[in-house]
């Protein structure tokens, strides 16, 4: 696929962080070729977005460079968006827009294609009204259209809006029946004695690369944003128990609604989780680390994911000196207090990453079993072996003698699968 070359606008208010290389980011990983940027710092104009001046500066500035696209950041409203094109002779996108495109092209499961075309039905329908009004605008030579007009234009503004509304219909009657599946599986899983461990973070943090360096499962690993829009759960090997690792979609900054609403299903995996791993990228500058770190912060809570022990796993220290990563760490939030320094592309201290995960989960417990000889006790120690952390076993007489640490979880599951066996909790 050919790069479209496209020209980059921001505008925000003095107060606000210049996000324009995040922006930058974003339209690379949408494909397109970045030619020029506008870094504007002003309140907004109702008009535009931005004021007339500048809006007429930009207009020479595409007669001159060319571009395909202007690639507007934050949001517009859809008057803004057309009353531009018609200024500047060329299509622009909002932020929004170019968001919904990566997403879009990273969707590989039904449940994320569904998701986006939701959050993107939304997302266009007033400009669907305003598209259709302008079209109807054009088939008269009056200010306002004529009362037939209006009545055809009207009928076929609310033809669309009800295609619209019916596949959204549609799409929430699939999502829910997706969301009901993964909570029976969820069910299942915590039935079987799983814990579940959430990797989460900002966008293009290194979650995806951590998770395959402790699963060895193979996730898509580039740098780009949003590789990661399905959530990927692995079983991660943790002496005693059974532990689900899961990478869910990265957060950014300012997510418009409809996405961060059509991403619920997903995010319930971090609201869900026993412990959550917060991924921060430990190279970023350290005003744009506390940023994203706030931003994750501040989607936990929306999703409310609080109250659930979070490990700060403060990545790719291989990038930076010691100096600059006590600096670091002496920046984060102090609800960010257990922080574990790694380098997941490197492997270093993963070691301890997990030792501070197992220390947050319920301790196991000392038991002592007794199974009898034969192939339902060998299966039984089979399976003691293959969960639990087995200490000792004895042959005495017909009996299986065994000592082993299980997780509470686990300890209840055997008890159902095996009322033959005797089990005796052991005072540590």
């Amino acid at each position: 696929m050919v790069e479209a070359n496209a020209l980059l606008v921001q505008r925000r208010t003095y107060r606000e962080p210049d996000l324009l290389s995040e922006f930058k980011a974003l339209a690379t990983t949408a494909e397109y070729n970045v030619i020029g940027s506008f870094d504007i710092v002003s309140v907004p104009s109702a008009k535009y977005n931005i004021r007339s001046g500048k809006a007429e500066e930009i207009k020479i500035w595409i007669e001159v460079n060319e571009p395909e696209f202007v690639l507007f950041s934050p949001h517009l409203k859809s008057g803004q968006v057309f009353r531009l094109m018609e200024l500047w002779e060329i299509e622009v996108r909002d932020r929004t827009q170019v968001i919904l495109e990566i997403f879009d092209k990273h969707a590989k499961t039904p449940q994320a294609r569904l998701q986006i075309e939701q959050a993107r039905l939304k997302y266009e329908l007033p400009f669907e009204r305003h598209q259709i009004r302008k079209r109807l605008q054009k088939q008269h030579t009056g200010d306002r259209p004529v009362a037939e007009q209006r009545g055809a234009g009207e009928d076929l503004l609310n033809l669309r809006m009800h295609q619209i509304r019916r596949r959204l219909a549609t799409i929430d009657d699939k999502i829910t029946k997706i969301t009901q599946e993964q909570t029976l599986k969820k069910k299942k899983r915590g039935h079987e004695g799983f814990i579940e461990i959430t990797l989460a973070g900002y966008t293009n943090s290194g979650k995806s690369t951590l998770h395959n360096a402790l699963t060895g499962s193979g996730v898509e690993i580039k740098d780009e944003l949003f590789t990661t829009l399905s959530t990927k759960a692995s079983e991660l090997d943790m002496t005693g128990r059974r532990v689900v690792l899961s990478d869910s979609v990265g957060f950014i900054s300012n997510l418009p609604g409809p996405l961060l609403q059509a991403f619920n299903t997903t995010l319930m995996e971090v609201s869900d989780a026993d412990v959550i791993i917060l991924v921060v990228d430990a190279s970023d500058p350290v005003e744009e680390m506390e940023r994203k770190v706030n931003a994750c912060l501040e989607t936990f809570n929306q999703i409310e994911a609080t109250g659930i022990p979070l490990i700060t796993a403060l990545n790719k220290i291989d990038l930076i000196d010691e100096e600059n990563l006590t600096e670091r760490i002496q920046h984060l939030p102090e609800s960010c207090s257990l922080v574990i320094t790694i380098s997941a592309e490197k492997e270093i201290n993963l070691d301890m990453l997990m030792e501070a995960v197992e220390a947050e989960l319920t301790p196991l417990q000392r038991y002592r079993i007794v199974l009898p000889y034969g192939n339902e006790g060998m299966s039984a120690l089979s399976w003691l072996h293959e969960l639990g952390d087995v200490e000792s076993e004895q042959y005495v007489g017909t009996d299986i003698e065994i000592i082993a640490n299980l997780s509470t979880e686990i300890a209840q599951k055997f008890t159902r699968a095996h009322p033959d066996g005797k089990m005796t909790h052991l005072d540590s």
